[in-house]
C-alpha cells in the first residue's frame, strides 16, 4: 500500500510502501496502533497512529483541526480508506497532493520550534 508518512521524529513527510501490522508498528515506532478515519479538507482518509501516543512523555501534536485543536499525536501513516474486506488502500497521486497541501510547518504551544503538522483534520 502506498501511503504518506508524517515522521515527527525527523520532521519530514515522505511517501512509503507499507503492509501489515508489524510494518505499521515499526514505521510509527510503537507497540499498539489505532486506525482512525478522518476528513482532511473535504476528503476522508484512514490514519494509522500510535494508540498510546498521549501516554508518552511530551507527545508531539501531529494533526490539528480547523480551529488549531490537537487531533492526533506522534508519527502518522495516512492512507486511503479501507476496502470492503477491511484492508487499507493506497493513496492516488491526487490524494498525496491534496494531503501535502494540508501539511503546514507550524509551532505548537508545547513545541515552539516549527515542524510539520497535518492541518484541517476533522472527525
Amino acid at each position: 500500500m502506498i501511503a504518506l508518512f508524517l515522521d515527527m521524529e525527523n520532521d519530514e513527510v515522505r511517501i512509503v510502501t507499507v503492509n501489515g501490522l508489524q510494518n505499521y508498528c515499526r514505521l510509527i515506532g510503537c507497540d499498539c496502533i489505532e486506525i482512525v478515519n478522518r476528513e482532511i479538507r473535504g476528503k476522508r482518509y484512514d490514519i494509522i497512529c500510535d494508540d498510546e501516543g498521549l501516554l508518552k512523555a511530551e507527545p508531539q501534536v501531529s494533526a490539528v483541526n480547523g480551529r488549531g485543536e490537537a487531533m492526533l499525536v506522534g508519527n502518522l501513516i495516512i492512507c486511503g480508506e479501507a476496502d470492503a474486506d477491511g484492508n487499507e488502500t493506497s493513496l492516488a497521486e491526487e490524494d498525496i497532493i491534496h494531503i501535502r497541501q494540508s501539511i503546514l510547518i507550524l509551532p505548537t504551544i508545547n513545541n515552539p520550534s516549527f515542524h510539520h503538522i497535518l492541518c484541517f483534520t476533522e472527525y
